[in-house]
């Protein structure tokens, strides 16, 4: 320009940061990522390739990443101003480690990643975890991505949202780095890590570069001068800080400006413009030629303003909208039997809760729900807000969590018995239960005894006649789970002598033992086939009516789960200092087998939440968690209505303790419950109310209702036909016969009109009539032989008998 013989001058109009996004999960680290010139010179030279670098580490203490986890750098494909500034920093600040070149376009190392624009750098940082990268800062932030904490010029870690932009150009001023001339080279210009506790490092001019000699120009010099005027006006920087993220210049620098201005040349026979704003008419004077006047307007930008209030408008409400409409979300997974507790509950929520809850569990199984809690294929990051499980956190996984630096607790929150069940017919029993210790059971399991009459069974039980040589068939579970475990752990602890097969959740069967899928899987088995046995929970055992062996318990007492007292042993446990006194200590010790007591069941099991006890990340989900937690071991009901005990007293106040530890997030709030009514905060936001419930619901408690009344009514109709049946037995000796001839007219008809009301019971009246045992040498048969009379049948009575009969019921 010089050697044209052209005198230029640059005017500093609007200044802009240019920052450091990454992608390091916000869960790995507490606060901000800090890094200082030199760290980002190593790293984007790829002198430091990890995040788990030691000198990372160094600067964040609290930075907890996977090991040997990448650091995916991503710079600007072609010629950008972000690229060459960046490099330009980092070539000033750690000219040690930046081996690299300067400027707009340059040489990456080979391992990086490469984007096209801002756009791209922010798509790509956005889209891949443990990235890191360059860009305008308005441009990041509007996008919500993550910003490095970069360290300035006076030692201080900050974020370009927090530093004072335009202080560099101050600084700059004040040091000389800007020329007083204005005519004269800005080459050198920059203002990168200029001085200023709030200075951010990485800044730049952008600069109207314009001949210092308009007089060539006409009358097109004042209108380029009333341009630049307008954007350093107050309006124009308002505009380039609102709608284009940039930082208005400050007032040093306009006076700089305005010196410049004043500097240069106009051609003599033309007219300054003047502006007429939107808001102030000027009379006569805004007419002139020479106005650029906020009154005269053209219908596109009319449009364009009438659009954009829409636009605003649109924003505003889907704002509101999601600000009421935002949903609190509740994920774990685990254990399959407490499930229906947890969809329970957890449907009552979202019921009863004023704002959007969205809560699931997934039944996977105790063992997973530890790994997917875990998270080892996540970088030890949980898949689930919670787990559970019927055994505590192993020992192993216990050490991956505090390698990872998380803090776990356990909760036990109901107790649950494992049974052992058989299907040896109830004839073979003389009406005795069939009583096994646990040698017995281990000695059977473990495949040395294989058959039901063998003596040492039989010296237990003198009343059991089974055929001879008749062979028990053992039942197990096919894949893991937690049944397995505590029988085999039960077994393990209470006869080693006689058990040889380890435990676990899966173990190494005898041949010949039938593998099962599931606790339906197992009880189907046992029903279908007679002699057989294996382990169930008490629950699932119990409804389905399987028989039950009588398991001897740490006292001596033979016992089966429905006599015991199954909180008993949870007691014993803490008593006994079974359970640890802190609970984030290592459980995988804690068992609850044959424990002392009367009435202690030998195979309970606890049932745990495994939580984290900082759940701050969490947000309103930490305290919604602790929230279900506590509405689970409050409603003993809600338990036992799933077949499961209650945690003693003992177990309740060790949980308070474990849950008022909890570490929320301060700017959450506890959720709270309304069983009576609350006037005004029963309607509150976070309330937890019974008197708030789904159609649904209701129409669940009728139908409940309903079942106990049929359910009495079959109760009562079959100890009617037991009564009718016992009363007609005569002597001892019995016959078959098919005559309801003992009947009178009247308990026939009300037989048979119960018989059509309810299936169930005309099932019975029908086996009944159809059966009739009766004394032999009585009126329906002969002394000399077992004649078997033809009488006639329910079906054979008269219509009008059985409508009679029907109306009377």
């Amino acid at each position: 320009v010089v050697a044209s013989g052209r005198t230029m001058v640059h005017i500093p109009f609007v200044i802009g940061a240019v920052a450091i996004f990454h992608s390091v999960p916000t869960a790995r680290f507490a606060g901000e990522l800090d890094l200082d010139g030199c760290l980002l010179a190593r790293i984007f030279t790829r002198n430091i390739t990890t995040w788990d670098h030691p000198d990372i580490l160094a600067a964040n203490p609290s930075l907890d990443v996977p090991a040997g986890q990448n650091i995916e750098v991503v710079h600007r494909t072609l010629g950008s101003s972000s690229t060459s500034g960046v490099t330009e920093y980092l070539s000033d600040v750690c000219p040690e480690f930046w081996t690299l070149d300067t400027g707009s376009t340059i040489d990456w190392p080979a391992d990086t990643n490469a984007a096209q624009g801002s756009g791209g750098m922010s798509t790509f940082i956005a889209s891949n975890e443990y990235a890191i990268g360059y860009i305008d800062a308005g441009h990041g932030h509007d996008l919500g991505l993550s910003e490095i904490s970069l360290r300035n010029k006076n030692g201080n870690f900050l974020t370009s949202k927090e530093a004072d932009i335009g202080a560099a150009a101050t600084e700059a001023l004040a040091a000389g780095i800007l020329p007083a001339d204005a005519t004269a080279s800005f080459a050198d210009v920059n203002l990168y890590d200029q001085a200023g506790d709030k200075t951010w490092p990485i800044t730049l001019m952008s600069y109207m570069y314009l001949n210092q000699n308009l007089t060539e120009y006409d009358q097109a010099g004042q209108l380029l001068m009333a341009f630049v005027g307008y954007v350093l006006s107050e309006e124009g920087q308002a505009m380039a800080a609102s709608e284009f993220s940039f930082v208005p210049v400050p007032v040093e620098i306009q006076e700089y400006n305005n010196a410049t201005i004043m500097s240069m040349a106009l051609a003599a026979d033309t007219t300054p413009y003047i502006f007429e704003s939107a808001e102030t008419t000027q009379v006569g004077v805004g007419a002139g030629e020479f106005v650029i006047s906020g009154k005269r307007r053209s219908y596109g930008e009319v449009e364009r303003d009438l659009l954009q209030k829409q636009i605003d408008a649109v924003v505003s409400r889907i704002g509101a909208v999601e600000s009421s409409a935002t949903v609190t979300t509740l994920h774990g997974s685990g254990t399959t039997n407490p499930s229906k507790l947890f969809w329970k509950a957890m449907l009552q929520f979202e019921d009863r809760a004023l704002l959007p809850l969205h809560l699931t569990y997934r039944a996977v199984g105790s063992s997973t729900g530890q790994k997917e809690f875990l998270g080892a294929d996540n970088g030890n990051m949980s898949f689930t807000d919670f787990g559970a499980g019927d055994i505590p956190i192993t020992s192993e996984r216990y050490s991956q969590f505090t390698s990872a630096g998380r803090t776990v607790v356990h909760v036990p929150f109901v107790l649950g018995a494992i049974g052992i069940f058989h299907s040896v017919p109830a004839s073979n029993l003389s009406g005795q239960p069939l009583d096994l210790d646990s040698c017995l059971l281990a000695r059977i399991f473990d495949g040395d005894i294989t058959t039901w009459d063998h003596e040492d069974i039989k010296a237990k039980n003198p009343s059991l006649d089974v055929p001879a040589d008749q062979p028990i068939i053992i039942v197990h579970r096919n894949l893991g789970s937690s049944s397995t475990a505590g029988t085999t752990q039960y077994l393990e602890k209470s006869c080693p002598s006689e058990w040889t097969r380890g435990s676990g959740s899966t173990i190494e069967w005898p041949a010949g033992a039938q593998p099962q899928e599931g606790s339906g899987g197992v009880s189907s088995y046992l029903k279908a086939t007679p002699y057989a046995i294996s382990y169930l929970d008490s629950g699932h055992g119990h409804s389905e009516n399987l028989a039950e062996i009588s398991l001897q318990n740490a006292d001596g007492n033979f016992l089966t789960t429905k006599q015991a007292d199954i909180s008993k042993a949870g007691a014993e446990a803490l008593k006994l200092n079974i359970i640890p006194s802190d609970p984030t200590a290592d459980w995988s010790e804690v068992n609850l087998y044959d424990l002392p007591g009367s009435d202690t069941w030998p195979i309970t099991l606890f049932s745990y939440f495994y939580v984290n006890q900082d759940l701050r990340s969490l947000n309103q989900t930490g305290q919604v968690l602790k929230a279900m937690i506590q509405y689970i071991l409050d409603e003993p009901s809600l338990v036992e209505e799933f077949r499961f005990a209650a945690v003693p007293k003992e177990i309740y106040d060790y949980n308070m303790q474990t849950l008022g530890d909890l570490m929320l997030a301060p700017d959450t709030t506890p959720m709270m419950f309304e069983n009576e009514t609350m006037v005004g905060t029963g309607a509150g936001s976070f309330v937890i109310s019974e008197k708030r419930r789904s159609y649904l619901d209701v129409e669940h408690d009728q139908m409940m209702d309903t079942m106990m009344m049929l359910q009495m009514q079959v109760n009562e109709l079959t100890t009617q036909v037991n009564t009718l049946n016992s009363g007609n037995q005569e002597g001892t000796a019995t016959t078959a016969t098919c005559s309801c001839d003992d009947y009178d007219d009247s308990q026939l008809r009300a037989v048979a009109g119960a018989s059509m009301a309810l299936a169930i019971v005309a099932l019975i009246i029908a086996l009944v009539c159809a059966c009739k045992m009766v004394t032999s040498g009585g009126s329906s048969g002969k002394k000399d032989g077992a004649n078997i009379q033809h009488q006639p049948s329910i079906s054979e009575h008269s219509m009008g008998d059985r409508k009679e009969g029907m109306q009377k019921v």
